[in-house]
């Protein structure tokens, strides 16, 4: 199987208040979150980004609801068979920088990340690595946490 058969890679849109620095929902980009919006969400469940333009496209995760800009694409699964957390884990496992669709600007074509092979493990496997993998991103957190205290 491949990637094109378990999730929709949408294109961002144009958000225009997305350097709001209070607004409800996060903004993201080809490098991560870039601000807040007041406007609806663009994807309404929580999800994963993937860059798609640009030197350096990133893999990024939203735990709620968000909007990303014309430089990203945003997933939806097709199938209830795959953990979108776990999908975010395993798409940090490419090196999506190395498929460029050979334009002038560095860009990652949709469809050449549909076609990459992947093995899906049951839902419950899924959300067991998921958990392991989180708690991971958590302590990493917290040592950077108390880094920037010290350096302070």
């Amino acid at each position: 199987m491949v990637w094109g058969d378990y999730i929709s890679l949408e294109y961002g849109k144009p958000v225009k208040d997305k350097e709001s620095s209070n607004g409800e929902v996060p903004v993201y980009g080809t490098n991560g979150r870039i601000g807040t919006s007041h406007l609806p969400p663009l994807c309404k469940i929580s999800s994963f980004i993937i860059g798609r333009k640009g030197a350096y496209r990133g893999v990024h995760y939203s735990p709620v609801p968000f909007s990303v800009i014309d430089t990203a694409f945003y997933a939806l699964p097709l199938t209830d068979k795959v953990n979108m957390k776990w999908a975010y884990y395993k798409f940090l496992t490419y090196d999506i920088n190395r498929m460029d669709s050979g334009s002038a600007i560095p860009s990652t074509d949709r469809y050449e990340l549909y076609k990459i092979p992947v093995d899906i493990p049951e839902l419950n496997t899924q959300g067991k690595i998921v958990a392991i993998l989180d708690s991971f991103d958590e302590k990493i957190a917290i040592n950077n946490a108390i880094n920037d205290n010290l350096a302070a």
